[in-house]
């Protein structure tokens, strides 16, 4: 395998992730699934400097990472990022159908479904997780759930099943935004110097939101006004809101069992840039 250098960043093939990688040209960009970034950074088989992973991949192997400062991407209310089909017939969810490429979506489900909806689960099995591809039709005929994660946009449709939004429902819960995921890397040199490029590119990002908007409605076949509307429904800052979040998604993961410890949410030690003049 040929070396691809120092500057090598993973990231999921996602449309919110645009402002945080316009203007990344210089960066040689390893695009995979979410669960396969995870497990490629770990290993570092790839010999990725930083990927951006979602809370619970992070969680996992948190002592070994630390976290971009001031750099995520997270929503809250109504996204159409994270939805729950549920077949109108059914009375308890027994069984889930979901895409096994993603993992925090997973949890975020099964939080919700025995916090907030307790009256929706089984009251004699398990929940029970059916790996699938991401189908919803066929997600619908073989479970009594759906579980859909829209990387793009896509409009929701009056003909579509009953669903909840489950990005709405965690904000309802918490009183916080649910962050979908944000860049991590290894404590080496190497990784810091990246961290810092990825911190600039974020700020230059957000001061080319027209720019980055319309090269997202090329790209999807959108509007303007759709591809403008859809990057407005996320938050790119890691602040205070976002890290109470994040830290409320892990405790309800350890307390569900998903994970072993707490782990500490540790950070690159570098400045945040000056923002440029907003274009």
């Amino acid at each position: 395998m040929p070396d691809p250098g120092p500057h090598r960043v993973g990231l999921p093939e996602a449309s919110y992730l645009k402002p945080l990688i316009y203007g990344l040209s210089d960066l040689d960009l390893h695009v995979d699934v979410p669960a396969q970034l995870a497990l490629t950074l770990q290993q570092r088989t790839a010999l990725l400097r930083c990927a951006f992973l979602s809370p619970i991949d992070y969680a996992r192997h948190g002592g070994d990472y630390l976290i971009v400062p001031g750099a995520a991407v997270s929503s809250s209310g109504r996204s159409n990022t994270i939805k729950l089909y549920v077949n109108p017939s059914v009375r308890n969810i027994d069984r889930v159908a979901v895409d096994i490429r993603v993992t925090s979506e997973i949890i975020l489900t099964k939080i919700l479904l025995a916090e907030k909806f307790p009256n929706l689960a089984s009251d004699t099995h398990a929940l029970q997780f059916i790996p699938m591809i991401a189908s919803r039709a066929e997600m619908l005929r073989k479970a009594d759930a759906a579980l859909v994660v829209n990387f793009h946009p896509v409009p929701a449709r009056e003909s579509d099943p009953f669903a909840l939004d489950l990005v709405d429902e965690w904000s309802d819960m918490t009183g916080l935004p649910y962050v979908h995921g944000f860049w991590v890397g290894h404590d080496e040199p190497e990784a810091e110097l990246v961290a810092e490029r990825l911190l600039r590119a974020k700020e230059f990002g957000l001061s080319h939101l027209d720019r980055t908007s319309q090269a997202l409605a090329s790209e999807r076949q959108l509007s303007l006004t759709e591809s403008r509307n859809y990057i407005a429904s996320f938050s790119y800052e890691l602040g205070e809101d976002e890290q109470n979040g994040l830290d409320e998604f892990i405790r309800y993961a350890y307390y569900h069992g998903v994970l072993p410890d707490v782990p500490d949410i540790n950070f690159f030690e570098i400045s945040p840039p000056v923002p440029p003049t907003i274009q």
